[in-house]
């Protein structure tokens, strides 16, 4: 019985809040439940008394004898103690016998599960049913038999949004320990705490000014489809976008106007990519990428054509602009067959160099890498090209 008082310690332990004070809880349960179960096993083991609660244990037989009336009287006042002390336990708490009848609960699981107060020596069945009658939600492993000593506890969701944990344990000589506990608050926090946690990696990933995807996020997704690309012998595409005149455009109009500038670019660069995978980032000041995993050259320039017909259509005012009396950019279009041994960053290099040759050729305009593009060293001067801006 020692054995079975230390499992059902172990088991309520378990069950209460990790941390610094678990240690004391398990002292605690230990100490007072030990002895309590060697009272249920003793109702277990006397079906004629009609003991299925804490309180039915309160009852012994009387004595002539004044030393065992005694000890009697002493132990009905210890057995007192022990029930109020599981009374006052913050989780629920049943036993049931070898034959399945419920010999022990306590206050909290009856409060928890309303009707099994009315059920005296009840089967675990009966408390499962209760709790499928409240709509409580349980996966495929609850409500199994236990075939071992511990068997994995199991998260309910009651109604009113209430999250138990409940388990069940089987002792070598048939009797079973039943425990809810309610974790509710621990499930909120950890709701918290993942809500916190997404936030954190979508504002990790997000430009800040226009709502897009950054440049950080924008080169791990490159490195990822770069090696996706080389595995499946496919293909990507990738747009360079930068702002036509955007310092003389800051200058005439102000830098809020500028910053609105960049978010409408950016939602309508958004607002022309189609396919799931595709990708649009802020590169860096009025330049933006759009990364088209899977796309042919084709596709590339067919994206890159409906931007410009956009942002013509979006006539947004650059009066200093000698270009056109409206917002323009330029476009460079870089395609290749990712190798496992080539580099992410000669596709950006080659889309890089195709921008800069569109704005050479007038601006407003796309312009595809050819092979001398994919040739300019990545640190090579643009000086030779003029003012870009």
């Amino acid at each position: 019985m020692l054995l079975l008082g230390s499992a059902c310690a172990s088991l309520v332990a378990w069950m209460l809040p990790a941390g610094a004070g678990r240690l004391p809880h398990l002292l605690i349960v230990s100490l007072v439940l030990a002895p309590a179960l060697v009272g249920a096993w003793l109702l277990a083991h006397h079906p004629n008394d009609p003991a299925p609660t804490l309180a039915a244990a309160q009852t012994g037989p009387e004595s002539g004898d004044a030393d065992l009336a005694q000890a009697l009287q002493r132990a009905r006042r210890d057995r007192e103690l022990l029930v109020a002390a599981l009374d006052m336990l913050p989780i629920g708490l049943a036993i049931y016998d070898q034959r399945d009848r419920r010999v022990l609960q306590n206050r909290f699981l009856g409060r928890l599960i309303p009707g099994l107060d009315q059920q005296p020596r009840a089967a675990y069945a009966q408390l499962l049913q209760l709790e499928q009658e409240m709509g409580v939600q349980v996966d495929i492993n609850y409500g199994r038999p236990a075939t071992s000593a511990s068997d994995s506890g199991t998260l309910l969701q009651y109604p009113g949004d209430r999250w138990v944990r409940g388990l069940m344990a089987r002792h070598d000589d048939g009797l079973a320990i039943v425990a809810r506990s309610d974790v509710t608050h621990l499930v909120r926090a950890e709701r918290l705490a993942a809500q916190a946690n997404e936030q954190l990696t979508l504002q990790s990933a997000t430009d800040g000014l226009t709502g897009i995807t950054n440049r950080r996020r924008f080169d791990e997704m490159l490195g990822v489809e770069w090696l996706r690309a080389a595995r499946s012998s496919g293909c990507i595409s990738l747009l360079i976008v930068d702002i036509d005149h955007f310092k003389r455009f800051n200058d005439h109009y102000g830098h809020v106007a500028g910053d609105e500038c960049l978010r409408q670019v950016a939602a309508l660069l958004q607002a022309c990519v189609r396919r799931a995978g595709e990708l649009v980032a802020r590169y860096g000041g009025e330049e933006f990428v759009v990364l088209l995993p899977g796309a042919e050259l084709m596709k590339a320039e067919d994206l890159a054509k409906r931007c410009l017909e956009g942002i013509s259509r979006l006539a947004l005012a650059h009066a200093s602009s000698p270009t056109a009396g409206h917002v323009t950019f330029s476009i460079g279009i870089a395609h290749v067959y990712p190798s496992a041994t080539g580099e992410p960053a000669t596709l950006v290099n080659a889309a890089d160099t195709a921008m800069y040759r569109a704005k050479m050729a007038g601006r407003a305009r796309y312009a595809v890498a050819n092979l001398a593009d994919w040739q300019i060293d990545k640190d090579a001067p643009r000086s030779t090209i003029g003012d870009l801006n």
